[in-house]
C-alpha cells in the first residue's frame, strides 16, 4: 500500500508540474495549445484591425491598395509599400512595359528581403523589363488561383509566375488556420472540395463583422470538415489528465516544451522554429502520397492553366522548396511535379538548390527559412538560364 501512495503521489506531483509549465509555455509559446484554444478568444480590437488591413471576403486575407507594411528583420525595419493592384511596388525601369506578373505565397512576395532583393526585381534588371509581385504570405494553391482568376493585370503582360511552397498543398486542406497553425486564429480561408472530378469552392466563412459574432457556430461547423481538427488540433492538443496527454505524443511534446524553455531563456532561438517547421514539412511532404491530395493540387494547376490561356499569358509554375525540404528523403512532392512536368513549364528548386549553399540561399529558422537576397538572385539567374520570360 505505502508504494501505492508514492506512486499516487508522484505522478500527482508529475500532473502538477506539467500543468505550471505547460500555462506558463502556452503564454509565451504559440505552439502549445490546450482546451481553451478550442474556442479562442477573438477581442474586437483586433477584428477590427483585422477586418480593415488584410481582410478578404473572396481570399481570407490580401494586401490592400495603397498601403504600407513593416517587416522587422534583426531589429531593422524594412518598410514595403502596394501600389493601386495591392502589388507590392520596386522601383521601375525608365521606359521600360510591364513584361511579366507573378502570383503566390511568401516566396513570391519576397518576405524579409528589401524591395531591390527580390528575385522579381533581379529578373526585371536582367530582362530590361518591369514586373508585377502579386505574391502575399501564407497563400495555398487555392487562393493563388482565385487571386489570378481576379485580378486585372496590365494587358501588355506576356508571361506569368505562379509561385508556392511543397506546403501549399497543406493550406489547401484547410479552411481556418488555427488547426494547422495553432494560434494563427483569424486566418480563415476559402478552399476547394474535389467531387466527382470537378473543383467545388467552399467560400471564406467570414464574409463581415457579422461572422464573428457567430464565431462559436462557425467553429463548430468547422470542427465537423476541417481535415486538421483530427489530424493535427486534437492529436497534439495537451489536455488534463496532462501526463497521459504528454505520453500520447512523448517525442513531440519533449522537443515542443524543451525548445520552447531554449527560446524564453534566449538560447539557441532557432531550435523551435527549426523543430516545428521542419516537422510540418515532413508530414505535408507524406500527404503528397495520397492520390486524393494529389488529384486536388493537379486539378488546381489545370484551372490556373485554363485561365492563363484565356488570358493569352506564358504560364510558368515555380516550385520553392523551404530549406526543411530538402532534408527530406525520398520527396514525394519532388516525385509528384515530376510527372506532371510534361503538362506545364514547371521550375522545382529542389535539385537547383540542393546544388548550392543552403546557408546562402535561405534566412534563419525565426525567418521561416525565407529567401536571402542571394537565393532570389538564383531563382531569377535559373528563370532566365531556361528563358521562361517573353
Amino acid at each position: 500500500m505505502l508504494i501505492i501512495s508514492y506512486i499516487i503521489i508522484l505522478i500527482v506531483l508529475i500532473e502538477f508540474f506539467l500543468l505550471l509549465n505547460i500555462k506558463f509555455l502556452q503564454s509565451k509559446i504559440p505552439w502549445i495549445i490546450t482546451e481553451k484554444d478550442e474556442y479562442p478568444s477573438f477581442k474586437k480590437d483586433k477584428i477590427k484591425n483585422f477586418l480593415k488591413k488584410t481582410h478578404d471576403p473572396l481570399l481570407g486575407w490580401n494586401w490592400k491598395p495603397n498601403t504600407k507594411h513593416e517587416e522587422k528583420v534583426n531589429n531593422k525595419s524594412n518598410n514595403i509599400f502596394f501600389g493601386k493592384l495591392g502589388e507590392r511596388k520596386t522601383t521601375l525601369l525608365k521606359n521600360k512595359s510591364f513584361k511579366f506578373a507573378s502570383f503566390g505565397d511568401s516566396f513570391v512576395f519576397c518576405r524579409y528581403v528589401k524591395n531591390n532583393q527580390t528575385w522579381q526585381n533581379y529578373l526585371s534588371k536582367s530582362s530590361k523589363s518591369n514586373g508585377l509581385n502579386f505574391g502575399v504570405g501564407n497563400y495555398g494553391l487555392d487562393q493563388i488561383y482565385l487571386k489570378y482568376s481576379s485580378t486585372n493585370i496590365p494587358k501588355n503582360i506576356k508571361t506569368v509566375y505562379i509561385g508556392f511552397v511543397p506546403e501549399t498543398l497543406s493550406r489547401c486542406l484547410s479552411s481556418w488556420k488555427h488547426y494547422q497553425e495553432f494560434n494563427n486564429i483569424y486566418a480563415f480561408k476559402p478552399k476547394f472540395n474535389l467531387k466527382n472530378k470537378k473543383l467545388i469552392l467552399r467560400n471564406n466563412p467570414i464574409q463581415s463583422m457579422k461572422d464573428f459574432d457567430r464565431i462559436e457556430k462557425l467553429i463548430n461547423e468547422l470542427k465537423k470538415s476541417e481535415f486538421f481538427y483530427e489530424e493535427k488540433f486534437l492529436k497534439y492538443k495537451l489536455s488534463f489528465p496532462y501526463l497521459i496527454s504528454f505520453m500520447k505524443n512523448i517525442k513531440h511534446n519533449y522537443n515542443l516544451i524543451f525548445f520552447s524553455f531554449l527560446k524564453i531563456l534566449n538560447i539557441n532561438q532557432n531550435k523551435i522554429y527549426d523543430f516545428i517547421i521542419n516537422t510540418n514539412c515532413k508530414k505535408n511532404d507524406y500527404y503528397f502520397t495520397k492520390k486524393n491530395n494529389t488529384d486536388l493540387i493537379y486539378k488546381l494547376l489545370l484551372s490556373i492553366d485554363r485561365i492563363s490561356k484565356k488570358k493569352n499569358h506564358k504560364l510558368v509554375f515555380l516550385i520553392f522548396p523551404q530549406k526543411y525540404d530538402l532534408s527530406i528523403k525520398n520527396k514525394a512532392y519532388q516525385k509528384f511535379f515530376l510527372r506532371i512536368k510534361n503538362k506545364f513549364n514547371v521550375i522545382d528548386f529542389t535539385e537547383i538548390f540542393q546544388k548550392d549553399d543552403v546557408k546562402k540561399l535561405y534566412l534563419e529558422g525565426k525567418y521561416g527559412g525565407h529567401l536571402t537576397s542571394y537565393g532570389n538572385k538564383v531563382v531569377a539567374q535559373t528563370i532566365l538560364k531556361k528563358r521562361l520570360i517573353n
